[in-house]
């Protein structure tokens, strides 16, 4: 399976890993990569694959749920220690009450998204064994990651604490 992947050093050891050929290509690149058979498949957020009309040229999605690309509020700790604890709490509350509204709003346009990809032809597979997956992946992308981020040993530690 020629997959499209970004050039990223962890997500072609992954595919690779999963027997596949990763092939780093340009996003703008993709449509007719897929359209000419030079990749078979891709891997984008649902919603890229709709606005991007991959679906025109592909006839599966796979629902993998293998990544997943949070959206960041982010401010300066001084900026943020400098407010009073009431304008803090206010700014945590409202963050995470918009985050859990995105949340909602997500879900429901991916349910609009795989409506309108499947009226659009696309066979949509939701029998995923993603626990294969993650077996095949062992520690060999963990170790890649924590030998160029040796800081984020405790981030996976959590990362793993709620899984």
């Amino acid at each position: 399976l020629k997959i499209r992947t970004n050039n990223s050093p962890m997500n072609i050891a992954a595919f690779k890993i999963f027997g596949a050929n990763p092939i780093p290509m340009p996003f703008s690149e993709v449509y007719t990569g897929l359209e000419t058979r030079t990749i078979d498949a891709q891997e984008h957020p649902i919603n890229v694959v709709w606005s991007a009309k991959f679906y025109e040229v592909q006839k599966y999605l796979s629902l993998t749920h293998h990544a997943y690309s949070p959206l960041l509020l982010v401010i300066n700790k001084a900026k943020f220690d400098a407010l009073s604890p009431q304008l803090q709490e206010a700014l945590l509350s409202s963050a995470k009450e918009a985050g859990d509204y995105q949340r909602k709003l997500v879900a429901e346009d991916q349910q609009k998204i795989i409506d309108g990809m499947k009226e659009a032809g696309v066979e949509v597979l939701t029998d995923i064994d993603r626990k294969a997956f993650s077996d095949a992946l062992g520690s060999q992308v963990r170790d890649m990651f924590l030998k160029d981020n040796p800081q984020g040993a405790d981030l996976l530690k959590a990362v793993d604490e709620v899984q």
